[in-house]
Parts: C-alpha cells; sequence; structure tokens
C-alpha cells in the first residue's frame, strides 16, 4: 500500500477510519534484534506490542498511528526490550513531527482546538505547551526598554503585573504578583537596568520606592489616564450624591439620561445629550457645576508645558466649590504626587499607559478564551505570539586591526558585517488586531492604540 506516512524504518500495513479518526497501523521494516544491548545476552521474541500513537493531521483528520512492535527477552538478564523508534515520542504518545507541530500553532489556539484536530486530550497539549515555555523563558532575551510602562491587572483572582516597551508600543514582561517578595528580585536581576530612562505607572507607593532604588536613571511619569480617571470618579461620587436626594421616578431619569453622558467629553457628544446637559444645568446647577469642575480638570492635559500645567491646576484648585468635597480629595492626591504628575510635561514624548491599558483589556479577553490557562502559559502567549513578536535585525561593521602587508600605517578595517537580532517583545497594535473585536474592551484605549 502507499505509504503517506512517509517515516523511517517502517512501513505501513493496514489504514481504516474509526469515529472520524484515520488509524494506521506499521510495523518495523528491517533487521530484528540479536543482541541485548544491556548486557550483549541472546534475545529471543518475547510476543508482540501494539501500541497507539497520535500524528499530524490529514485531510483535516485527527491521524493515529498503531505500531505494531516485536517485543525481545534476553538469555541471560532477562530485560524485556521493545525496538526503538526514533519518530516516536513514548512519553507524550504522539510523534515528535506532531509534537513541534503542536509547539508551533499552542500560542495562537486554544488546547481544545488542537485537542480537536489531533485527538490528544487537552492535558497533553497543556503539558506539550508548558514544555515550549519553560523552553522560551530561557532562551528568549528582550531588549531592555528605554521607556518602560508599569501597570496592574486582575487575572485568575490575583493581581499581577504588567510590564511593556512604551518606545516600542510592546509587551516587555508579566510578572506573577506585584508584591514587594516579586518586584524586588525581578528588579535586582533586570539586565541593563541603567538604560531606563523613563517609567509610568499608577501612584502605587511600592512601585515608586523600588524603581529609585534599581532603576536609578529613570524618570516617574504618573500615568494620565490615573490622574484624569480620578475626576470621572468624584464625578460619579457627586452623581451619586444627587440621587441620594431625590425620590424613585427622578432618580430613574436621572440615571438613565446621564449613564453615558458623565464618561464622555463634550465634543463627543450627540445633539440629544447636549440637550440633556442644558436641561442638567436649569433642574440640578450644582451639578452641573461638578461636570464642569471635571471638564476642567481634564483640560489640565490640554497645556503646552508644564509651567502651564501647573498654572491650570491652581486656578482650578482655587475654584473648588466647597460643596464639591470629592474634588478637593483629587486635589489633595495631585498635591501629594506633585512632582511625578507634572513630569509628563518634561518628558521629549507624551508618555502614557494607553497601551498598557490596552494590552490587559486583550489579555482579558485570551484569558476567557481558553478557560484553564495557567498564568505562565497566558503570559507565554500573549509575550511570545509568533504574529505579534517584535524583532529587528541590526547590521553592524566587524573590524580589525592586523595591518595589511605593504599598508603597515592603514588603522582599522572593515572586514565583513555581522547580524544581530534585538527582540523588543509582542507588539501591543498587532495584538489588539488578534483580540480586539470582543465587546468588552475598552473601546476609548483600543481606538487610541490602533
Amino acid at each position: 500500500m502507499i505509504d503517506i506516512l512517509q517515516l523511517e524504518g517502517v512501513h505501513p500495513i493496514d489504514c481504516r477510519n474509526e469515529d472520524g479518526c484515520i488509524v494506521i497501523t506499521i510495523q518495523p521494516s528491517g533487521d530484528h534484534l540479536v543482541t541485548c544491548p544491556e548486557c550483549s545476552g541472546r534475545l529471543y521474541k518475547h510476543g508482540q506490542r501494539i501500541n497507539h500513537f497520535a500524528d499530524i493531521p490529514i485531510q483535516m483528520q485527527p491521524v493515529k498511528i498503531e505500531v505494531v512492535r516485536t517485543r525481545y527477552r534476553c538469555s541471560e538478564c532477562k530485560s524485556i526490550i521493545t525496538p526503538h523508534l526514533n519518530f516516536l515520542d513514548e512519553k507524550r504518545r504522539a510523534t515528535n513531527r506532531l509534537i513541534q507541530h503542536i509547539r508551533k500553532h499552542c500560542l495562537e489556539r486554544t488546547f481544545t482546538q488542537l485537542a480537536e484536530d489531533t485527538g490528544l486530550v487537552v492535558n497533553t497539549i497543556k503539558n506539550i505547551t508548558l514544555d515550549f515555555v519553560e523552553e522560551l523563558e530561557r532562551h528568549v532575551k528582550l531588549e531592555t526598554p528605554t521607556i518602560m510602562g508599569f501597570e496592574e491587572i486582575m487575572l485568575m483572582g490575583s493581581y499581577r503585573c504588567v510590564i511593556t516597551n512604551l518606545a516600542m508600543n510592546s509587551l516587555y514582561y508579566m510578572l506573577p504578583e506585584r508584591t514587594q517578595d516579586t518586584l524586588v528580585p525581578y528588579f535586582a536581576k533586570l539586565p541593563d537596568a541603567d538604560k531606563v530612562e523613563w517609567i509610568c505607572s499608577d501612584m502605587w507607593q511600592p512601585f515608586k520606592k523600588l524603581f529609585r532604588i534599581y532603576l536609578p536613571n529613570a524618570k516617574l511619569v504618573v500615568d494620565k489616564f490615573h490622574v484624569v480617571r480620578m475626576a470621572s470618579r468624584a464625578l460619579e461620587t457627586e452623581h451619586k450624591n444627587l440621587q441620594s436626594s431625590l425620590d424613585r421616578d427622578a432618580r430613574l431619569n436621572m440615571k438613565k439620561h446621564l449613564r453615558w453622558l458623565l464618561l464622555k467629553r463634550p465634543n463627543a457628544l450627540t445633539e440629544e445629550q447636549l440637550e440633556v446637559l442644558a436641561q442638567l444645568e436649569t433642574l440640578h446647577p450644582e451639578f452641573k457645576q461638578a461636570y464642569d469642575l471635571k471638564e476642567r480638570f481634564y483640560d489640565i492635559y490640554e497645556a503646552s508645558s508644564k509651567d502651564d500645567a501647573i498654572q491650570r491646576f491652581y486656578d482650578w484648585e482655587n475654584n473648588i466649590p466647597k460643596h464639591l468635597k470629592s474634588f478637593r480629595d483629587v486635589a489633595k492626591t495631585v498635591n501629594n504626587n506633585f512632582e511625578d504628575i507634572f513630569t509628563y510635561w518634561e518628558a521629549p514624548i507624551r508618555i502614557t499607559n494607553a497601551y498598557t491599558e490596552g494590552h490587559n483589556g486583550i489579555t482579558k479577553v485570551a484569558n476567557r478564551m481558553g478557560r484553564g490557562y495557567t498564568f505562565e502559559v497566558l503570559r507565554a502567549k500573549m509575550l511570545y505570539n509568533k504574529v505579534a513578536r517584535s524583532i529587528t535585525t541590526l547590521t553592524t561593521q566587524l573590524t580589525s586591526s592586523k595591518p595589511i602587508k605593504g599598508h603597515e600605517g592603514l588603522g582599522a578595517f572593515s572586514t565583513k558585517q555581522e547580524k544581530i537580532k534585538l527582540e523588543y517583545g509582542a507588539y501591543i497594535p498587532t495584538l489588539v488586531e488578534l483580540y480586539g473585536d470582543d465587546k468588552d474592551l475598552d473601546e476609548e484605549l483600543i481606538s487610541t492604540i490602533s
């Protein structure tokens, strides 16, 4: 029969279809074993062993190889020996080429999809992936970012730490926790830590302490979105306070009309929403005052210079009405983090964690798509995705100081070129394209980074 498997050292003897799976029976070809590999004793046949191994799919159907092998017993040491076939992985019950196929696709597809395609159980797919992930973690080395973003993300019931390369808009790493016990050893071993010039993060104090110790050359910029979010939350607090003072019908009517209006900037409002805003000024002038205060706080980030931004903040702070306590709390937080917030205007580019936030959204989508992932597997799916990996090849000229005979006065000269591969992690806009059609992603952030 036609040898459709093309595997060395065996030949097919039967082919059948069982429950949508192609089963091909094979038998070793060539010489039989004569002497024991352990003691060189004489071997004699000791029955047959039939094993099944998964192979790469054929015509979109799973393939199972049924291997018929003669067993041998040693007349001296009594060992039972089964001939070894180089193309088989006895541990995974699969061919080596199928394992390579799974390694190639395990970071783009879910375990369930691969199990359906190959006929292997999900746990075997998972174990092959874990081995591959460990190998990647050992060998893939990323370039240390000059502009580094830090964010937290809630995954699998725990807060994780996400680190991005904001100069390259790529994911740099994900830590399993954001505790001191995890962060300190990571930063202590960070390669080329002196290359980090700028850091963007929230106002979490443990982050700031670590930066000062382990990234001494870097300036901290508090993320713009965390700052302006304080004003939005203050407005939401005033909204709840106003609702609590209204009767049931008025409260429901206000909730219906203001649900999305409060989150948008005025230039993004529809005509109907602008009418609602005008009515709000008439019916609840004190709340319209809070809305305007939120907008003026956002306008601080429209400033073209640090001095202008600081002046806008002082003007904003001096005009907070006494009854709007939630906004006074915002002003207090800004003053407590004053230098790190206004360093935003000192950076050579406007540094924000929009890409980091966008990555967090798509990571949650990937986690939902493949339920049962460990954190290490999910991190590898995001960081080492072959479509999104950002790799650059740099060509450099090698020089030699060895003089040419007859031209001893010449200096160093170029002899050949050397290509250096630089890797920066997963390009976040590409990850957005892969996962960005999920309805739960933050549309504002996706539009920012797409």
